[in-house]
């Protein structure tokens, strides 16, 4: 009776009735709940790519959740540098978005040290920064970051940059859109 009665709230909601729901974002440090250990435990939501979000102020770390979450991908977030290094290094994601001015360890720094690392070296950077003149920009690709999104961006198509960008890595195009911008920046 009960799953009867979700199934037209979840149609509703824009999920099929019969797949799990996005996962709730959880802030680094934060453990997971009982629920969300069973639904590792059984497989369920692991085809949902991971995000590290990257960013000081709680609104835009709200604002990013939100929207990504609504395209489907897992979001673990980050308020400073300090916890993004530490959470980076005990898990794997598909990319991180990563704010520049951040209150500790600035991220500039954190993607310097995370392309050091191993670890951590593969995983996709896009800086999600208010500094949007054209050294900064170049600055992130110089560093070697996927993409570069400037503050104030549109936050309903924000998943869907993130899946494009994520689209572009998987392709093998990300080093080429690389030099293209940093092109463009000279130019």
């Amino acid at each position: 009776m009960i799953a009867a009665l979700e199934r037209p709230a979840r149609a509703s909601a824009g999920m099929p009735p019969d797949r799990p729901g996005p996962a709730r974002p959880r802030l680094v440090g934060q453990r997971s709940s009982a629920a969300d250990r069973q639904r590792a435990a059984a497989g369920e939501g692991s085809a949902a790519p991971r995000v590290l979000l990257v960013d000081d102020e709680p609104s835009m770390r709200l604002l990013c959740t939100v929207n990504l979450r609504l395209v489907g991908f897992e979001v673990v977030e980050a308020e400073d540098g300090r916890r993004a290094l530490e959470v980076a290094r005990r898990e794997r994601f598909d990319l991180i978005l990563l704010d520049v001015m951040l209150p500790d360890i600035g991220g500039h720094d954190v993607a310097r040290r995370l392309a050091a690392e191993d670890g951590t070296r593969d995983v996709p950077v896009v800086f999600l920064s208010a500094r949007a003149s054209s050294a900064d920009k170049r600055l992130g690709f110089e560093l070697g970051a996927v993409d570069y999104i400037t503050k104030p961006f549109d936050p309903i198509v924000l998943g869907e940059q993130v899946e494009e960008i994520l689209g572009r890595v998987a392709r093998g195009e990300a080093d080429e859109y690389r030099r293209e911008q940093l092109a463009q920046l000279e130019g």
